[in-house]
């Protein structure tokens, strides 16, 4: 992959790319958890086999007191404040603007004005804000994921959602998870689809990490969007 870095609004973002980047072929943004930044989660982008995708993992806006340099959150976990979310949710936004129409790549022939479709997905906090940007993303959202996260307010979240009833989505989470406890999950499920939409569930015998075996899941979940039969 090549690694490139990007400035959205004074934070950072490293850029994956594959030595060609397909017409079509998605953008997968990846969200990095509490107290780390984009490059935690840079390996994902080769163990997901994800083939011609380009991989953008924003830093978090926030820097917490007490916490080292390079280490960032998308929100307060200790006060939840509702408009920290918003404020990540809507710098989200703009970082997937940016790639979803970037000015940088050559569009294909007769293609000029067509738009990169967004897998979003995130680990922990980064699962949290998956959902909180993804479902409300006015552009094109090809799938969501969120990895041991939750919906702290399903209400805000999905009350003015964005993305059609059909997208698909999927939630991955540890049953020994003593962090972010897996009815997180349970709950955002019901609130998925008491809203309307189709959420896949995934459970795992894991405490609050990504293993071989839930990642083999998302890649599952994600491959055949990506290559359709």
């Amino acid at each position: 992959m090549l690694h490139s870095d990007v400035i959205i609004q004074g934070h950072h973002t490293l850029v994956l790319d594959p030595a060609v980047i397909e017409h079509g072929t998605p953008i997968v943004v990846v969200l990095h958890g509490l107290g780390t930044n984009g490059e935690d989660l840079a390996p994902l982008s080769d163990e997901l086999k994800l083939p011609g995708c380009r991989f953008v993992l924003p830093d978090a806006p926030l820097h917490l007191p007490g916490y080292p340099d390079m280490a960032y959150a998308w929100y307060d976990f200790q006060t939840y404040n509702r408009n920290e979310y918003v404020q990540s949710r809507d710098y989200l936004f703009k970082v997937m603007d940016r790639f979803s129409n970037d000015p940088n790549l050559r569009p294909a022939p007769g293609k000029e004005k067509t738009i990169k479709p967004i897998i979003i997905m995130g680990f922990s906090q980064g699962g949290v804000m998956s959902m909180e940007a993804g479902m409300n993303y006015k552009g094109k959202i090809m799938a969501v994921v969120s990895m041991s996260g939750y919906m702290p307010d399903p209400w805000e979240t999905l009350t003015k959602a964005q993305v059609p009833l059909d997208t698909p989505i999927l939630l991955v989470h540890g049953t020994g998870d003593e962090v972010v406890p897996v009815e997180g999950s349970r709950k955002a499920v019901k609130a998925l689809q008491e809203a309307g939409y189709n959420p896949i569930l995934k459970e795992f015998p894991m405490g609050h990490q990504i293993t071989e075996e839930s990642l083999s899941a998302v890649r599952d979940f994600l491959l055949p969007l990506i290559q359709p039969k």
